[in-house]
């Protein structure tokens, strides 16, 4: 039996994007490229996959290598915990649903 995943990818650059055009009323995107395109930052292109049994795995889409969970900081540590945490909550709703 096969062990049911869930991917997603999380580019660093576009989550920065996205909180900056979220959060400011005085940024255009283009401006909001600038800022990014100019901060000396390696943003990082990590791909998850969790497992129905709470495993993970982390990939840097650059290299392709296995990034360990206790490596994650900032903004890709902030995505890892709410995935899990939704994954979860999810997790348990479907199983208060089967046995109700």
């Amino acid at each position: 039996m096969m062990s049911i995943s869930h991917n997603y990818r999380f580019i660093e650059r576009d989550y920065w994007y996205g909180k900056a055009l979220s959060n400011s009323e005085h940024l255009l995107p283009s401006q909001i490229d600038e800022i990014l395109d100019q901060m000396q930052s390696d943003y990082c292109d990590y791909t998850f996959k969790f497992f129905g049994d709470g495993s993970v795995i982390v990939i840097d889409n650059e290299t392709n290598g296995r990034i360990n969970p206790k490596e994650l900081t900032g903004a890709v540590l902030d995505f890892y915990i709410r995935k899990r945490i939704h994954l979860i909550k999810v997790n348990l709703q479907e199983k208060q649903l089967q046995y109700a």
